[in-house]
């Protein structure tokens, strides 16, 4: 594909190739640098997390699905990156006039990653739990 092309698939998604020197959504364009340096500071600090992973061993499930979706999709936008200057983007959802900001399988990691981390750390609520 070339940049810009649009392939059509259905009435609501389109595959649009895209390149995105910012973060979602296109915010902060242009600062690949800065980008990169952020994405290998936080993937320190996660892969950090990945030395006490034994110690997780009984940790919550949602946790090390979570983890490993964070690190896996901010690794491939890392990739992305280093090796092209920018993110590639391509999945383009829209309904009539409005147009989601294209995104990538990255992207949906780290949202459905930073949700299940939410999740985890949630406490059940008692009362529930108690039956009253």
């Amino acid at each position: 594909m070339f940049l810009g092309e649009v392939l059509e698939i259905f009435p609501f998604f389109n595959i649009t190739y895209v390149r995105n020197t910012g973060v979602a959504f296109g915010l902060g364009q242009n600062n690949n640098l800065f980008f990169i340096f952020l994405s290998s500071i936080l993937l320190l600090i996660l892969f950090a997390f990945l030395v006490y992973w034994e110690k997780m061993k009984n940790s919550d499930l949602k946790l090390k699905i979570a983890l490993g979706l964070i690190i896996g999709g901010a690794l491939g936008n890392l990739f992305d990156r280093f090796l092209y200057g920018s993110v590639i983007d391509f999945l383009d959802f829209f309904v009539g006039s409005y147009h989601w900001p294209s995104f990538n399988v990255a992207d949906s990691s780290i949202c459905v990653g930073a949700f299940l981390l939410a999740l985890s750390q949630m406490k059940p609520n008692s009362v529930l739990e108690n039956g009253i």
